[in-house]
């Protein structure tokens, strides 16, 4: 089924699809704006794609709530709290979307356990195709969109907890200025931006904000950085405390290299920061033989020797 199918098929009911890809997430920007004209021109520019997806909510009128587990049981017992539907999507991992009206749910993410509940945000279709298999309906047809009932009162109020529209960006940043100085990278902090977004907000904020958050936020971290990246056993320490030198370098690596790096300790290092001649070779040889650090490439013409971190034990 392609997405040109798919499109067609929704757009019957009034509901605004658009293209995937193979990872499921959107393939064009501002996907929770598209409406039916749009939709229908994104039907022919992507006519071999195998996948598409609507925004749940107020504009397409529709809650889903993601079972993420294949325990039949936990579709009887989502039902009996949320109240039963006749449109049942099984995913390519055993797990069910079932369709509700949207009655003003927003996205909450582990309301229980295997299960969210997505008033907001990207839905992959039924008919589509992944890399991890087809979501094809299980109950009903896409007929029964017309006729979809609204999430039981019992099980419709807002997650606790959750952060709301109009909040959500100055909770994000607060948020990442108080973690930027414990990553390396920015994408590091990407990484730990997306995670807070999908647990902790009521509805989704668009991806470009959370990138634009997350380097504000990033350039506040200025130029402080991790120091205590490593942790050594006591006698190890004993013996780097007795080498100042050792101990220096160390510092300096630990700050500029996390515990999973790879990295130079050539002796340019020591007239690039202005130490002695001598400093850095020698520093060098002690943490070798102290066993803080080993060769994992020799240095050869061209290309300096590559060193690790050793993964002592602790004590």
């Amino acid at each position: 089924m392609s997405f040109a199918d798919i499109q067609a098929a929704y757009a019957a009911y009034g509901v605004a699809t658009y293209p995937l890809s193979e990872n499921k997430k959107p393939a064009v920007r501002a996907y929770d704006r598209i409406g039916a004209p749009y939709s229908a021109r994104l039907a022919l520019r992507f006519s071999c794609a195998t996948a598409g997806g609507f925004f749940a909510g107020q504009r397409n009128k529709l809650t889903v709530v993601d079972i993420d587990s294949p325990d039949d049981r936990l579709v009887g017992e989502i039902e009996a709290r949320f109240g039963c539907t006749p449109l049942q999507v099984i995913t390519p991992s055993g797990g069910r979307h079932l369709y509700y009206r949207h009655s003003g749910e927003g996205r909450c993410i582990r309301p229980f356990p295997h299960v969210d509940i997505l008033g907001a945000g990207n839905v992959v279709c039924a008919g589509s195709e992944t890399t991890k298999g087809r979501y094809r309906i299980e109950r009903g047809s896409l007929d029964d969109l017309d006729r979809l009932p609204r999430l039981a009162a019992r099980g419709a109020a807002q997650c606790p907890g959750k952060v709301q529209p109009g909040e959500r960006n100055t909770e994000l940043y607060r948020y990442l200025a108080r973690h930027a100085v414990h990553c390396d990278t920015l994408d590091a902090l990407l990484d730990v931006a997306r995670t807070w977004a999908d647990r902790r907000l009521a509805e989704p904020l668009p991806d470009a904000e959370i990138v634009k958050t997350a380097t504000s936020a990033w350039r506040r971290r200025g130029g402080r950085k991790l120091f205590m990246q490593h942790v050594v056993g006591s006698s190890i320490y004993a013996r780097l405390a007795a080498n100042t030198d050792a101990l220096a370098l160390w510092a300096h690596l630990s700050i500029e290299n996390g515990p999973s790096a790879t990295f130079y300790i050539a002796d340019g290092l020591g007239k690039a920061m202005g130490w002695p001649t001598r400093f850095v070779p020698a520093a060098r040889k002690a943490l070798l033989g102290i066993g803080l650090v080993e060769c994992v490439r020799r240095h050869r013409k061209g290309a300096p020797a590559l060193y690790r971190w050793r993964h002592l034990p602790t004590e």
